[in-house]
């Protein structure tokens, strides 16, 4: 498992700032055991051989040696043991004398002192032993309150590492936003330009390490709509120069085809197939006019506009049955130029590779128009759907039956579409072929307004209406 750029450098941050704690942590703590330590063993020492020398001076003077540690002060819980001669006397003492290590009393035998740490049951001590002249002077010292408060100090310690590491992983989080807040500025203008903005640009944020970045970007976006823009010149201005005489190659063509049968057979099909190929090639230019921008520049003008009645109109200018269009009639305020010319495109798709249109269904939902042309045809592979939208982009259908068409149709749907503030998609259809389903997301529904009431003429009565007419029909594009 792979974490993204921003969690490793919150986890970086976060594991150096713990390391960091634990080693000044650790430092921390040993300095204050070895301090604590040796300031404790030191107090001992020095209150030990205090009290030596006071039970001593109390035994020469005539003390029993258990009285004599019996007026020893209590401070904390030490305790004070005398061996004079082979008898044990003690105050206050839990510990036996057989549990005493036999080293710390050859210390002070052979040295007149000596000092030790040792466990007894589960209790350290640190014990120190004087040799006087009365006897053998022993006090214990339990270390248990000075472990605790080691161990106190040792837990704090760690729960300081642990909110080091909590507090540098959000500061390594925040500094990674900081981090990541250009690399995403990057990656949605990349997504910006792949989608077709050539206008997108990164502002500077006043890093100049950063800045480069922006900077790059903004060089790379400035080439590539500098070299569209070329290429589109170059296709609308060969475009325009194969106009003329390809409209001449045209207009001989059709000339001939209509005299073929003043050919023989041979030259009748050759002139047939030469105004079919020359028709062909005068609407491939037409596509490059249109794929070029050159009249896909044109202004958005926005009108009240019955969808529906434009679809039959371009059914019915493709000698198709307009019954075919089905469902709402929604008068919507958009481009009728453009959205009839998405619609002709995908009847013509349909028919050059769908077998042709089974239904153009119109729904309203709200401030959406949908419409939706399905087909019978062999629909379309989920993989390459959004490729179909590309200048040039042709199905492995159509290449392997050398269907006719260039592949510019599906690519003027997507630019009209963008043109307008529409949406185009492909799926499948309820007819076992694709459906191509056109979607005006700004679209503002209009309510037909009421025919306004002419008052009848002196002496002349309203014609009636004859049976079975209807009111002549809104033209498409136009206002109600």
């Amino acid at each position: 498992m792979r974490f993204g750029l921003r969690t490793r450098v919150a986890l970086v941050f976060a594991v150096l700032s713990m390391l960091v704690a634990l080693v000044v942590s650790t430092g921390i703590y040993l300095a204050s055991r070895s301090y604590l330590t040796n300031q404790r063993e030191a107090s001992f020492l020095s209150r030990a051989l205090t009290d030596a020398r006071s039970v001593d001076s109390a035994i020469a003077g005539g003390t029993q040696p258990g009285e004599a540690l019996a007026q020893l002060p209590v401070v904390g819980s030490s305790q004070a043991l005398m061996r004079v001669g082979a008898e044990w006397y003690s105050r206050g003492a839990t510990i036996s004398p057989t549990d005493i290590p036999t080293s710390l009393l050859d210390m002070a035998l052979s040295t007149g002192g000596g000092q030790q740490r040792f466990a007894a049951g589960d209790q350290t001590y640190y014990g120190v032993s004087v040799y006087t002249r009365s006897g053998l002077y022993l006090e214990l010292f339990p270390l248990g309150e000075l472990r605790e408060i080691l161990d106190d100090a040792r837990a704090s310690l760690a729960a300081l590492a642990v909110v080091a590491f909590v507090v540098g992983g959000g500061i390594g989080s925040l500094v990674g936003r900081r981090l990541m807040r250009p690399l995403q500025r990057l990656g949605d203008g990349a997504r910006q330009l792949a989608a077709g903005d050539l206008s997108v640009r990164l502002p500077d944020i006043g890093d100049p390490d950063l800045d480069t970045i922006s900077d790059s970007f903004n060089e790379m976006a400035v080439a590539v709509a500098s070299r569209i823009e070329r290429e589109r010149r170059f296709v609308a201005n060969v475009s325009h120069e194969l106009r003329s005489p390809l409209t001449t190659v045209v207009g001989t063509a059709e000339l001939l085809e209509s005299h073929r049968d003043a050919f023989g057979p041979r030259e009748a099909r050759l002139v047939t197939s030469l105004a079919g190929q020359s028709r062909r090639l005068s609407r491939i230019l037409l596509d490059l006019l249109e794929i070029s921008s050159v009249t896909a520049s044109a202004p958005v003008q926005r009108d009240a506009t019955d969808v529906a009645a434009l679809a039959q109109q371009v059914l019915v200018g493709r000698n198709l049955d307009p019954g075919l269009v089905t469902g709402e009639h929604p008068l919507v305020v958009t481009d009728a130029r453009r959205v009839e010319r998405v619609l002709a495109n995908l009847v013509d798709n349909a028919a050059r590779h769908g077998q042709g249109v089974c239904q153009v269904l119109v729904v309203q939902a709200g401030d959406r128009v949908q419409i939706n042309v399905d087909d019978a045809g062999p629909g379309i592979d989920p993989t390459v759907a959004d490729r179909l939208f590309e200048p040039f982009a042709r199905g492995q259908r159509a290449e392997e039956q050398r269907v006719e068409g260039a592949g510019l149709g599906l690519a003027i749907v997507r630019d009209q579409c963008d043109a307008i503030g529409a949406t185009i998609s492909v799926g499948p259809s309820p007819f076992g072929g694709a459906r191509f389903t056109l979607v005006l997301e700004s679209a503002e529904p209009v309510e037909p307004a009421p025919a306004p009431e002419r008052a009848p003429q002196a002496g002349a009565t309203p014609a009636p209406t004859p049976a079975g007419a209807t009111p002549a029909p809104t033209q498409a594009g136009g206002t109600p």
